[in-house]
């Protein structure tokens, strides 16, 4: 099918039994209202059949009969696609439903909403067995210049160029949204179970946290020889 101002042309391919070669019976430049074309009878017996060569499909941008719209090349799943998305799916709010996949249907990579309450955008992987990862990201440089840009990026912020100030940046936790074991906040320090513990700080190329563990544990022993 040829897709020409709104209107879908129709266009049949049979196969030449005999050579093998296929023939497009119906092209693109149709201006009759109605034209003669081939088509192939349940004996194999070809006869002509006069048929519309085009025929109004989309209705306001949308596949008559179903729920998809076309629109300057975007698509639109539910509802005319919005702003510049190339393609867009029409997910309510208060309404724990996938939107994406791609798998075999109990294994494989989801998008959605991830709650009946509000609007959660959810990123969800599921590996078939414990030798496969939950999900997997990877970024790739594709060359070996040096950079200072990090390769992967997690950037939380409060609008689309405001910095973050209201709330923690990144949280680390297991099935448990009140307590996480990893916490970085808006004031930059990681907060490890509760602890809160500055991370910033690299003295030739180790973390001061391990250096005020060595000498931790260098105190610890000296006390020992002082008793």
């Amino acid at each position: 099918m040829i897709l020409n101002d709104h209107n879908i042309l129709l266009q049949q391919i049979l196969t030449d039994n005999s050579s093998f070669t296929f023939k497009e019976i119906v092209p693109s430049y149709l201006n009759n209202t109605k034209d003669q074309v081939l088509t192939r009878g349940t004996s194999g017996n070809i006869f002509w059949n006069s048929i519309d060569s085009s025929f109004n499909l989309l209705v306001n941008n949308k596949f008559s009969g179903t729920n998809i719209y076309y629109e300057e090349e975007r698509i639109g799943l539910g509802r005319s696609p919005l702003f510049n998305y190339k393609v867009d799916i029409a997910i309510p709010r208060n309404s724990l439903l996938t939107a994406f996949h791609i798998g075999d249907g109990s294994f494989g990579f989801s998008m959605g909403n991830g709650t009946t309450n509000g609007f959660i955008p959810e990123i969800i992987g599921i590996g078939a067995d414990e030798n496969d990862t939950g999900l997997y990201f990877i970024g790739i440089a594709g060359n070996d210049i040096s950079s200072n840009i990090p390769l992967i990026i997690l950037d939380g912020r409060n609008s689309y160029n405001e910095k973050l100030n209201n709330r923690p940046i990144v949280g680390i936790t297991s099935a448990d949204y009140t307590e996480y074991s990893i916490l970085i906040d808006a004031s930059d320090n990681l907060n490890v179970k509760g602890n809160v513990v500055t991370s910033n700080v690299i003295i030739n190329n180790i973390s001061l946290i391990t250096i005020i563990k060595e000498l931790q544990e260098q105190i610890d022993y000296l006390k020992t020889k002082i008793t």
